[in-house]
């Protein structure tokens, strides 16, 4: 009775222990596979966010499509009180306009709507000023999308400040071409066109870029700022970024000398003619720093359209320059009706949709 209580009892403690043992084992192998199967997730999130930052992977969830290959669109965004316009073109290709401030948000708002539109990739990227404003969020968007060609605004100073250098940084290490922002510079593709018709070309003595690489002020670089004439099927849409009224005022007795000499304005053999101006972006917020009752006589648009932020310090849009675009044209802010999109059918109609507002 004794030795076979005690060989019972050992027979037990040694199932138990096995038994505690099995358990142990399972317990040990779900953890090894916790920790694997964690680590093949950061493993891939780091592989992704070499591609595409994490932080901006809710812009992929987005439904859209792209616009009508036989049309001109041309999509205003709504980032406060910054730029940005993504312009399809016809044919398929993709265009950026400045890329807003660099803020989280703006820069999350500009790949999202890159995305609404299946834009793997832009075409031309064009930074239309040095201010933060404009080219804040561009190195970033230009990392993650790349980019064909970029024009630049032409600044010896490339670190006049953070955001300027960074683009710059990225432009240059992208891959992508370079070219400056400046008079006569552009693309064309069958019925569609783009060229610059401000600032002066770099090497002109007293142009606008000299006068930027002299002296930074903030006069200088809103006058240095790019003015894009766009067209196609005979509609033309006047960008004016923060041009001031001088360069405004400027552009407009150029262009009505080169008329009344019937030499005209011209690229690459199309005509130029301001009265065919379906769409105007407004220059400088709506300020009156950046209005020319000329130039605007002269276009005289069927839209235009001002960005600019709520509670902005500028006072901005003025009320002079509201009244002067709504004697004109239908006018449209971002602050009001959000992302302004406009587009050019192939028969030159022009059709407009607003994100929000009546």
């Amino acid at each position: 009775m004794y030795n076979r209580t005690i060989y019972h009892f050992r027979v037990s403690s040694t199932g138990n222990t096995a038994l505690k043992k099995s358990k142990l084992s399972k317990k040990s192998l779900v953890a090894v596979i916790c920790v694997a199967a964690a680590a093949l997730v950061v493993t891939a999130l780091l592989i992704i966010n070499i591609f595409f930052p994490i932080r901006y992977i809710s812009s992929w969830f987005v439904s859209g499509k792209k616009p009508a290959e036989d049309s001109f669109q041309l999509r205003v965004l709504d980032v406060g009180n910054a730029d940005c316009a993504i312009a399809s073109l016809p044919g398929g290709k993709v265009m950026l306009i400045d890329g807003g401030d660099g803020t989280y948000t703006s820069t999350l708002k500009i790949l999202t709507e890159l995305n609404r539109i299946d834009a793997d990739f832009i075409d031309y990227v064009i930074c239309t000023s040095v201010s933060r404003e404009h080219c804040g969020g561009l190195a970033e968007i230009i990392g993650v999308k790349g980019a064909g060609k970029i024009y630049y605004p032409y600044c010896e100073n490339r670190y006049i400040n953070s955001s300027y250098a960074e683009f710059m940084t990225a432009a240059q290490s992208c891959g992508a071409q370079l070219a400056i922002s400046e008079y006569g510079a552009g693309e064309e593709s069958g019925d569609f066109f783009f060229t610059f018709l401000s600032p002066d070309v770099h090497t002109a003595p007293g142009g606008e870029y000299e006068a930027l690489n002299d002296d930074n002020s903030q006069e200088n670089i809103d006058a240095a700022s790019a003015v894009i004439w766009m067209e196609y099927e005979g509609r033309g849409v006047l960008y004016a970024s923060d041009a001031t009224n001088t360069v405004l005022n400027k552009l407009a007795d150029e262009y009505q000398l080169l008329t009344s000499s019937g030499e005209g304005l011209s690229f690459r053999g199309h005509e130029i003619d301001f009265s065919d101006c379906a769409i105007y972006k407004v220059a400088g917020h709506g300020s009156e720093g950046c209005h020319s009752q000329p130039l605007l006589s002269l276009i005289s648009p069927d839209i235009s359209v001002i960005s600019v932020g709520e509670d902005n310090t500028y006072g901005c849009p003025s009320a002079q320059v509201m009244a002067d675009l709504v004697a004109c044209s239908r006018m449209y802010i971002t602050m009001y009706r959000g992302d302004i999109t406009m587009e050019i059918s192939r028969s030159g109609d022009v059709a407009l949709a607003a994100s929000r507002g009546e």
